[in-house]
């Protein structure tokens, strides 16, 4: 007997290892799909190899506890920590239930997160799909033989405060984790070569080098960790937003947020980012001389940048439509012949 039409929104849990501060695209992708039942699990405790052990201990408990008790036919998980996707696949074994993978660059590139390989290839090949951002993990994931489906982005809208406090002419949104991927050497040795520019650098200063915050220039401001309407409204309020990374392969959630905002975007010169963001950007390599450059040709023809920054906003929304549409005809046909 086949099973009753899958219905993507109503029997579904979306489920992040780790808590909302590290799942914005899961949050934007949830309320997107309109799923209601997106679930955050975490052990508030400081994070750390000596740490670890007794977090996934916690969070596999809570996950087989959660899942059992909602009984989904369809779970979502964010990946990584890769470790969640385990136990997700030990419930949907035990139920005849079915799993998604959305797996962010990470769950790819960093080696904590690929091994034991034959474990996570294992998995995929299990899963209806595993989403990912782009044509190199889709060829990764094929050589796996696994089902591998693209999303880029999801445009949405966001809660924001109704101001935040900028004093320069033109100002920068600088998207900032204190991450090693992040070339912030050399924005803020550009920064010092700019007049009229001011930089808004996003991130805990916890994270960061005493020394780089205390010799930072006057136009440079370090906004520590922002709540997300603050954030928001930072972006919002900035002529133009900056995400830079040294990591081939990796699409840049800030720069999404900025096209969703309908603002300019300055960003890396890798593949995947100049073939998406290709309006309304300026793509630069990650040296000082270069994101120089890039800062000033924004500012020279911003009305440009802000009109190609709209155009690029409906197609991003039509790709959406799409992808919507795509995904779900991809789970239900996977789900009818479970």
């Amino acid at each position: 007997m086949k099973n009753p039409i899958f219905d993507l929104s109503d029997q579904t849990v979306f489920l992040v290892w780790g808590p909302p501060s590290l799942g914005a695209r899961s949050r934007v992708f949830a309320r997107e799909l309109k799923i209601k039942e997106l679930h955050f699990i975490y052990l508030e405790a400081r994070r750390g190899a000596l740490t670890a052990p007794f977090r996934y201990v916690y969070q596999a408990v809570q996950t087989l506890r959660l899942l059992f008790q909602k009984r989904p036919r369809l779970v979502i998980v964010q990946s990584p920590p890769s470790f969640a996707v385990v136990f997700v696949y030990l419930y949907c074994a035990l139920t005849n239930s079915r799993f998604v993978v959305d797996a962010h660059s990470g769950a790819f590139q960093l080696p904590f997160w690929t091994r034991p390989q034959w474990l996570y290839r294992f998995l995929a090949r299990k899963a209806v799909a595993t989403i990912v951002t782009n044509e190199h993990f889709q060829q990764l994931l094929k050589g796996w033989r696994a089902e591998a489906f693209i999303l880029r982005d999801i445009p949405t809208t966001f809660s924001r405060a109704e101001s935040f406090p900028l004093t320069g002419n033109f100002n920068l949104a600088v998207i900032n984790t204190f991450s090693p991927d992040e070339p912030l050497e050399e924005i803020l040795d550009a920064a010092t070569r700019i007049e009229g520019v001011h930089f808004y650098i996003t991130g805990k200063k916890t994270k960061a080098d005493p020394g780089l915050i205390a010799h930072a220039p006057e136009n440079v401001h370090f906004t520590d960790f922002l709540p997300d309407e603050s954030y928001y409204a930072l972006l919002g309020e900035s002529n133009a937003v900056m995400c830079l990374t040294t990591r081939d392969h990796t699409m840049q959630r800030g720069a999404c947020e900025a096209l969703s905002l309908g603002k300019p975007i300055i960003t890396s010169n890798w593949p995947l980012l100049q073939e998406y963001f290709r309006k309304g950007t300026v793509h630069v390599s990650n040296t000082s001389a270069d994101i120089r450059l890039g800062v000033e040709a924004m500012r020279q023809d911003y009305p440009i940048f802000q009109a190609g920054i709209k155009e690029l906003q409906i197609a991003q929304v039509r790709e959406w439509e799409t992808k919507v549409e795509e995904l779900n005809r991809l789970v239900r046909l996977r789900m009818e012949l479970s």
